[in-house]
């Protein structure tokens, strides 16, 4: 009978665990799509400091959206994300006009991280 207290005890644990985790990437993206926007909004604007000031809150906020986000999530999907902001700033700075693209693949590569997450039936069966 304890076998069977601690078997169902270790299932509960690893589904809060889940459930927690997929809370958490969701808010961490969410805070990271915030400055993504502002970026682009400032873009937009024709506003470069505005948009360097927002990149630069970008970096900042960089080592705790890879911390967190890396306990759940394949490193190899985070350093694609890098990839991209190690680019940005020059091309916000030059007004380049590729800017928005890569603000879009940004923006699309964090809601992938989300997404990928959440439960689907056949890979629950």
């Amino acid at each position: 009978m304890n076998r069977c207290k601690v078997s169902v005890g270790v299932l509960l644990s690893l589904i809060l665990l889940c459930i927690f985790s997929l809370i958490e990437i969701q808010k961490q993206c969410r805070e990271y799509l915030t400055i993504v926007d502002n970026i682009q909004t400032a873009v937009d604007s024709g506003n470069t400091e505005q948009a360097l000031s927002a990149f630069d809150t970008l970096e900042k906020h960089w080592k705790d959206y890879h911390e967190i986000n890396g306990i759940f999530v394949n490193g190899s999907e985070l350093d694609s994300i890098r990839e991209i902001m190690s680019g940005l700033k020059p091309l916000i700075a030059d007004e380049h006009p590729e800017v928005n693209s890569e603000l879009h693949k940004m923006r699309e590569l964090i809601i992938a991280i989300y997404q990928e997450e959440l439960p689907e039936i056949w890979h629950i069966l």
